[in-house]
C-alpha cells in the first residue's frame, strides 16, 4: 500500500535517485515491473513509507520548468521588494538627516539675527541665506552694471539711497545712549534694554514685511532704443551696453531690489537678440523677475503694469523708451522661446547707382583713389583709408550730387532676386567672422527676404528729400555682421557688379570669399516673434484656470484684427525716432556715402574674390 505519493523530479535527480538510495542499509529496493517504476520503502518505520518515481514525460516536464520559473519569478520578485525597502529605508533616513540639519542651521540664522524662530503666528520663519551671500559682500557686481563702482565713475553714474539707516535702530541707539549719558541707568542694564527693544524692533518689522512684501511677477518687457551711443545691448565690462542702462532704470524706478542689482542671473534676466554697436531697435523682447511694485496701490493687473512702465521710462533716457510690460509663465526665457526676429535694413537709393556714376560723383580725389587701388586691402583697410585720407569736403559734394538719384523698377525687381538667392537653409560662412564652413553654426534658415516700396523721407531747409528702400528679412537667428553682409551683395547684384551665380557661389562650403559689410546704421531689429509660445499657453490655459493675467504676446501687427496699443507705439518710434535718426545721422556722418567710396573706389578690386587656402599656397 502506498502511503504518499510525490512530485516528479528532473531528469538529473531520477537518474541519480536510484544509485544514491540503496547505498543506505535501512533502505530497499524492489523492481515493479508491472507499473514499470521502482519502489523504495523505509525498514525502520512501523507503517512503510512507499515512494514510487514515475518514468518522466514531456507534460511532467514542461510543468516542472513552469513550477521552477514561477519559484524563481517569486523569488526575484521578492529580492527587488527587499532591495526596494532598503533603498526606501535609507532615502527616510537620508531625508530625516537633512530636515534635521535645516532645522538646526534655521535656528541658528534666527539667533544670529537677534529673532526668535517662529513668526507670531506660530509658523517657521524663512531665511534667503542665497540673498544673504550677496548682502555680505561675497561677490561683486558684474563690471559692466552701474551697480560697479567702476562704471559709475568711467560714466559719471550717481546711485542715490544706498545706505539707508531704520528709523528704529537710530532711535533705540539714541535713548540708549542718552540714559548712560544722564547717568540715570547703567551701561549693561541700557545694553540689555536696547537689546530687548531691538529685537522686538526686528520682529515687528519682519512682521510687516510678512504681510506688507511685494510679490515678484516673471515679466517680458518690449523695449525701442537707438544704438548710436551704446557700445551694443549684450553687457560687457567697463563698456555702456543698453543692458545695463535698462537694468539702472529698473532699479531706479523699484522693479529691481538693491540685493539682485548688478547681478543679472538673480532677476533670471533673458533678451531676446543681441544687437551689434550702433544697431537700433523697435521691439526689442526681454524677460526678468519684476517687484509689482504698485500692488497695494493700484486695483488691475493691467493697469499696474501700465503705470510700471510709465515710472520705468521716467528713469530712463530718451533714446531708450520700455513700450509694454506683460505677464508670462515662470518658465518663459526670452531667448530660447522666441520663434523667430524680423530685422529692417534702411538702404539709401543712391546704393544703387552704377560703379561708374560713384566714380564720377568723386571725381575730386581721382589722383588719391587711382593710387589707392593699386593695393590690394581688407574692407576694414578700406574703412579707415576713408576716415583718414578723404576729407569732408570730397564726401559733402558727392553726397550733393548723389542724394537726386532715384531707384527704378527693374532695379528694384533685381534686387528681390538677388535677396530671394538667400532664402532657405545655406551656409554664411562668407557672410561673418571667424566661421568656417565646417563650423554647423554657420548654416541657418532664413525665412523671407524682400524689399518694401520706397520712400520718401522729408528734407530740412539745408537738406533736400531722400529716397529710401526698407528691406526686411526674417529667419530664426542671424550670425555676427550676416545681414549686413548679405544687404552688401544683394545690393551689388542689383547694380550689376556681382552675378548671380557668385552670389549663390559664396554660399557653397567649398567656397571662401570676400564679402563687403554695409554700414550698421541702417540697421534695426523690427519684430520678435513667440508663436510657439502663444500656442502653449493658450492649449495649457484650461489646466491653469485659464490665467486671466498672462496675456499673449502677440506684438505683432495681423490682418483683420484691431492693432494693439503696443503695436502702436512700436510704429510710432520707428517713424519718428529711428529712421529720422538714421537719415539725420547719414546727413552728419555720411556713413554710406563713405561706404560707396571704399566699395567702388578702394576695394573695387578684391570684392567677391576667392580665397586661396594656405594649404593650396604650399
Amino acid at each position: 500500500m502506498y502511503a504518499s505519493r510525490v512530485r516528479c523530479l528532473n531528469r538529473h535527480l531520477s537518474s541519480l535517485l536510484p544509485e544514491l538510495l540503496p547505498s543506505h542499509p535501512s533502505i530497499l529496493a524492489h523492481r515493479l515491473p508491472s507499473q514499470n517504476c521502482r519502489l523504495y520503502t523505509h525498514q525502520s518505520t512501523a507503517q512503510s513509507n512507499l515512494f514510487i518515481h514515475q518514468p518522466f514525460s514531456t507534460q511532467a516536464i514542461m510543468a516542472d520548468d513552469d513550477n521552477n520559473t514561477n519559484n524563481s519569478s517569486a523569488s526575484a520578485n521578492d529580492d527587488g521588494n527587499n532591495k526596494k525597502g532598503n533603498k526606501q529605508r535609507k532615502a527616510s533616513k537620508w531625508q530625516a538627516l537633512k530636515k534635521k540639519k535645516k532645522e538646526q542651521k534655521r535656528k541658528k540664522l534666527a539667533a544670529a539675527n537677534g529673532v526668535t524662530d517662529t513668526t507670531p503666528d506660530g509658523k517657521k520663519r524663512k531665511f534667503n541665506t542665497w540673498n544673504k551671500k550677496y548682502d555680505e559682500g561675497s561677490v561683486t557686481p558684474h563690471e559692466g552694471s552701474f551697480a560697479h563702482p567702476e562704471m559709475q565713475k568711467l560714466f559719471d553714474v550717481k546711485i542715490v539711497g544706498e545706505d539707508v539707516v531704520s528709523e528704529g535702530e537710530t532711535d533705540v541707539k539714541s535713548d540708549a545712549e542718552k540714559k548712560v549719558e544722564d547717568g540715570t541707568e547703567s551701561l549693561a542694564a541700557a545694553t540689555e534694554v536696547s537689546v530687548t527693544e531691538a529685537t522686538a524692533t526686528t520682529e515687528a518689522s519682519a512682521t510687516s514685511v510678512d504681510t506688507d512684501k511685494v510679490p515678484k511677477r516673471k515679466l517680458a518687457c518690449l523695449v525701442s532704443f537707438l544704438g548710436s551711443n551704446y557700445s551694443g545691448f549684450q553687457i560687457n565690462s567697463l563698456t555702456k551696453s543698453l543692458h545695463a542702462e535698462i537694468e539702472l532704470g529698473l532699479y531706479r524706478a523699484g522693479l529691481i531690489s538693491k540685493s539682485n542689482f548688478g547681478h543679472p542671473n538673480k532677476y533670471s534676466w533673458s533678451n531676446s537678440a543681441r544687437t551689434d554697436k550702433g544697431v537700433h531697435a523697435a521691439a526689442q523682447v526681454c524677460s526678468f523677475k519684476g517687484e509689482m511694485i504698485y500692488h497695494h496701490e493700484i486695483d488691475g493687473f493691467a493697469k499696474q503694469l501700465d503705470a510700471m512702465r510709465e515710472k520705468v521710462n521716467e528713469c530712463l533716457p530718451d533714446d531708450v523708451r520700455i513700450l509694454d510690460f506683460e505677464r508670462v509663465t515662470r518658465t518663459f526665457c526670452a531667448r530660447t522661446s522666441r520663434d523667430k526676429v524680423r530685422y529692417q535694413y534702411m538702404v539709401p537709393s543712391f546704393l544703387f547707382c552704377s560703379p561708374d556714376e560713384a566714380r564720377k560723383a568723386f571725381a575730386a580725389d581721382d589722383v588719391g583713389a587711382a593710387s589707392l587701388t593699386d593695393k590690394k586691402m581688407t574692407p576694414m583697410e578700406a574703412s579707415i583709408r576713408v576716415q583718414d585720407d578723404v576729407s569732408p569736403d570730397v564726401i559733402k559734394a558727392a553726397r550733393a550730387e548723389l542724394l537726386n538719384y532715384r531707384v527704378s523698377q527693374e532695379t528694384l525687381q533685381r534686387l528681390r532676386d538677388g535677396l530671394k538667392l538667400f532664402e532657405g537653409t545655406h551656409s554664411f560662412h562668407n557672410y561673418t567672422r571667424r566661421i568656417g564652413a565646417d563650423n554647423a553654426s554657420a548654416t541657418r534658415y532664413i525665412l523671407k527676404f524682400a524689399p518694401l516700396e520706397p520712400v520718401l523721407v522729408p528734407g530740412s531747409e539745408d537738406q533736400p528729400e531722400t529716397q529710401w528702400v526698407p528691406v526686411q528679412v526674417t529667419g530664426q537667428s542671424f550670425l555676427l555682421n550676416q545681414i549686413r553682409k548679405m544687404i552688401s551683395a544683394a545690393v551689388d547684384h542689383a547694380r550689376g557688379v556681382v552675378s548671380t551665380e557668385r552670389v549663390t557661389q559664396s554660399m557653397s562650403k567649398d567656397c571662401r570669399m570676400k564679402v563687403n559689410v554695409a554700414p550698421a546704421q541702417g540697421l534695426f531689429l523690427d519684430r520678435s516673434f513667440f508663436e510657439l509660445y502663444n500656442k502653449h499657453k493658450v492649449t495649457n490655459a484650461p489646466k491653469h484656470g485659464n490665467q486671466p493675467e498672462l496675456e499673449m504676446l502677440d506684438w505683432v501687427e495681423e490682418d483683420e484684427k484691431e492693432i494693439p496699443a503696443a503695436v502702436r507705439r512700436i510704429e510710432e518710434f520707428k517713424n519718428q525716432k529711428i529712421i529720422p535718426h538714421i537719415v539725420r545721422e547719414e546727413a552728419l556722418e555720411g556713413n554710406f556715402v563713405k561706404y560707396l567710396y571704399a566699395q567702388d573706389v578702394l576695394y573695387a578690386q578684391e570684392l567677391y574674390s576667392l580665397i586661396e587656402d594656405d594649404k593650396d599656397k604650399e
